[in-house]
């Protein structure tokens, strides 16, 4: 039974909140996957509405209005757009715990033995969907979702405007901010329709014969790790993207005259988003980003930044705007230039 309701728009921490507590295995996959990641602090998760995909209308025009004079009539108008499909990907990891290493522990202590095993693989599971989110490439390969940094390319009619160019030229050395406005009928990620919110599933196969490494079979306790996710994005005044910022030219100052002025760029950036953002709003960066913008905030000439809690984590916010980290590993310092 799926765990939302028609016109919900739920972030991981809702999904946490309505799972049973005796589902414990579940509720602590949940908890792990938002306790790792601060993308989900603020990301909204909807069921799909075409089976294993979404499928909408990427807005290109809204409706502009006419003006008219008494008696005078006025034309219907509708939102403007190209139909789009999005895929979701089904990622699934095993955790094997060696049955006579399992049972070294004392009765009372096995499973809680267990379940710590098992949250690294919780927690790789959360690196690979979010990577999938911003890097996933179905042209490369058609089992994987459509990433963001593969959707928001300066070839895209819909998307190509919401670019800034930071200047960086050095190959295979760039990386990206991202800023995104969750939103329920324009940014979001979804799961499959029909599945169970938010598209995690945790099983306990119990005790089986597992192979090693040589072949050979020896009794196991397997848990299998599974979420199916994809990103749905329909409004390109949701997502700005800060690409080419250049990783071997970092500076701790604000700017310096090779290094990008990343205030500068995370200013251009809020602009280009409508005065009324009804979402949640949110800036993206990797580590190595977000330690430069870190020790600014001692920069007596910086404004900008300050502290602040979202979710019960602290933050660092640009002006209201919180601005989460995300692993090198996840928003990757290797990207291509993009030109």
């Amino acid at each position: 039974m799926s765990l939302i309701a028609d016109g919900q728009a739920l972030t991981l921490a809702d999904y946490e909140s309505m799972v049973n507590d005796k589902d414990v295995s579940r509720k602590v996959l949940i908890h792990t996957v938002r306790d790792y990641s601060s993308f989900m602090d603020q990301a909204i998760i909807l069921p799909g509405n075409n089976g294993d995909s979404d499928k909408g209308q990427i807005i290109t025009k809204y409706p502009e209005g006419q003006k008219r004079g008494y008696n005078e009539g006025w034309q219907s108008e509708e939102v403007l757009g190209a139909e789009a499909r999005y895929g979701s990907c089904m990622i699934r990891t095993r955790s094997v715990v060696d049955s006579s290493l399992y049972n070294t522990r004392k009765p009372g202590e096995r499973e809680a033995w267990r379940l710590r095993k098992d949250q690294g693989f919780m927690r790789g599971l959360a690196r690979t969907a979010v990577k999938s989110v911003f890097y996933g490439d179905r042209a490369s390969n058609s089992r994987d979702a459509m990433g963001l940094a593969n959707l928001v390319v300066p070839s895209s009619d819909a998307f190509g405007g919401r670019i800034i160019n930071a200047g960086g030229t050095t190959a295979d050395k760039q990386t990206s901010i991202w800023l995104i406005n969750w939103r329920p009928d324009g940014m979001y990620l979804f799961y499959p329709q029909g599945g169970e919110g938010p598209g995690m599933t945790v099983r306990d196969m119990e005790e089986q014969y597992v192979t090693d490494k040589n072949g050979k079979d020896f009794l196991a306790m397997v848990t299998e790790f599974g979420w199916d996710i994809g990103v749905a994005l329909y409004d390109p005044e949701c997502v700005a993207r800060i690409s080419n910022i250049d990783t071997t030219k970092l500076s701790k100052k604000n700017s310096t005259a090779t290094s990008a002025d990343l205030i500068d760029l995370m200013t251009q950036a809020v602009e280009m988003m409508p005065d009324d953002n009804s979402g949640k709003l949110a800036f993206y960066m990797n580590d190595t980003l977000r330690s430069v913008l870190r020790r600014q905030i001692v920069n007596k000439d910086n404004v900008f930044l300050s502290m602040g809690e979202v979710a019960g984590r602290e933050v660092i916010k640009f002006g209201d705007i919180p601005v989460h980290k995300l692993g090198s590993d996840v928003l990757l310092n290797t990207e291509a230039v993009l030109s």
